[in-house]
């Protein structure tokens, strides 16, 4: 068997165009998982993973492979934030309404919703990404979105 390290580099990989994150603006998702996470400091949160279905705006999207774009959501839950949790669960799946947070894990994954992206481009310390980490900064249900989105 030959080296590895003895192949010869092809071309083709260069011609490729570079991976190009989803540029900022609304986005039909759908929750790919919903599990329970825990902090540092001990508090817990709900992560949503996302995938990138359709661009719902007249965005540049040249280079743009929805597929890759990986998209999580952290929600921490705490007495003061429990309201809103509970509202922004409720705009992705409306049966969440009524059932425990826990539950609720179970009813979200494969719910389309709508959701509004930016880009973060520096870690919380101020290093810059190379890559910018794509944000959620709003949820819509796809009804309430279609209904209402000149108000979005």
């Amino acid at each position: 068997m030959a080296d590895l390290f003895d192949t010869v580099i092809e071309n083709t990989a260069s011609e490729r165009p570079a991976f190009r994150q989803a540029p900022a603006g609304d986005y039909i998702a759908t929750v790919r998982a919903a599990k329970i996470v825990k902090a540092n400091s001990g508090t817990q949160g709900i992560e949503l993973e996302f995938t990138l279905l359709d661009a719902m705006h007249d965005g540049d999207m040249t280079g743009v492979d929805l597929s890759k774009c990986r998209l999580r959501d952290t929600q921490w839950v705490s007495e003061k934030t429990l309201p809103y949790v509970q509202e922004r669960l409720s705009r992705i799946a409306p049966e969440t309404v009524g059932n425990s947070i826990r539950d609720a894990l179970d009813i979200l994954p494969g719910n389309e919703v709508v959701v509004n992206l930016s880009h973060e481009t520096a870690n919380r310390d101020g290093t810059p990404l190379n890559t910018p980490r794509l944000k959620v900064d709003r949820y819509y249900s796809v009804e309430w979105y279609m209904a209402n989105k000149k108000a979005a």
